[in-house]
């Protein structure tokens, strides 16, 4: 962030800007989030300063008074900012930009208007260039990091349920809203791959990754899969306090299964033993839902490995 912005705000005085601060603006914002996104943070930066500095400008060719004008500006540029969006969120700088050149006098506000749109330019490729070539986002490392979290995550949350199943603690109840917000974290690292793929494409360094990226969003989509029947079991585990000794162990089999699954290692001896325990005995009545869904998630498991 501090190379792309000292970048922009040095080029852009070399290019007789006096102060540039919309040149070193640029690679703050677009550096600063996901770094799956400073491509199209850049991007969508420029294009929203292009569009509120046109609405802008024609706003102050209208006879209204001051507040009207504003109102307008920041109407006109939010309403732009949707198709405009970066990602979920709408693109505000349309907005910005259109209330940067109201807040000026009407005489000032061209120039002002230029000086924006060039600056802004200039900084968008300055840190296009540091988020390719100086600092490009590793998607199979970032993904990896996300992947290993989710991993410690689904250990954590197979390992309370199991606990629970063995001695009647009642860790699960606990853990529920823990177990809820895992599976949607799950949910959205599967929603965030396509902007993996896209940083992937348009970084030359990290093209050999192809394959590599899509092993690994494979895993990212499984976890999220097993978190689903995760969340299942711990509710219904919580809600009918089911004590079973061999339903732990079954249950910490299906644990090791998934986590040498989504290291990359062959899960076999553990699914093996999991499903021994299951088939084992028929189920009492009150464990009866919680060993179905205990099958579901280890059927799954061994399908999707």
């Amino acid at each position: 962030m501090a190379l792309a912005a000292s970048l922009g705000w040095w080029l852009a005085s070399l290019a007789g800007a006096q102060r540039p601060i919309f040149a070193a603006l640029v690679g703050l914002v677009a550096l600063s989030g996901d770094p799956f996104q400073s491509l199209n943070v850049s991007v969508a930066r420029v294009v929203g300063v292009f569009a509120g500095v046109g609405m802008g400008l024609a706003l102050l060719q209208l006879d209204l008074r001051l507040l009207w004008l504003v109102v307008l500006a920041l109407f006109a540029g939010t309403l732009a900012g949707i198709p405009l969006r970066v990602g979920d969120r709408p693109n505000i700088q349309a907005a910005v930009s259109a209330l940067f050149l109201i807040g000026l006098s009407r005489t000032g506000a061209v120039h002002a208007g230029v000086a924006r749109l060039w600056e802004t330019a200039l900084g968008a490729g300055v840190t296009l260039v540091v988020a390719v070539v100086v600092w490009p986002p590793h998607p199979v490392r970032e993904l990896g990091g996300r992947l290993g979290r989710l991993r410690q995550e689904l250990a954590a949350d197979l390992a309370a349920i199991a606990d629970d199943l063995a001695t009647g603690s009642g860790a699960t109840a606990k853990r529920l809203d823990d177990v809820r917000a895992h599976s949607l974290d799950a949910v959205r690292e599967v929603l965030a791959l396509d902007q993996a793929r896209h940083a992937l494409r348009f970084n030359p360094l990290r093209r050999r990754d192809a394959a590599e990226l899509e092993e690994t969003a494979r895993l990212v989509a499984l976890a999220a899969r097993l978190f689903r029947h995760t969340r299942s079991i711990a509710r219904d585990v919580a809600d009918s306090h089911v004590r079973d000794p061999r339903l732990a162990g079954a249950t910490r089999a299906i644990a090791e299964a998934a986590d040498l699954t989504l290291r990359g290692e062959e899960p076999t001896a553990a699914v093996r033993r999991a499903s021994a325990a299951l088939a084992a005995d028929p189920p009492a009545r009150e464990a009866f839902v919680v060993v179905t869904q205990l099958r579901q998630l280890l059927a799954d498991l061994d399908a999707l490995a």
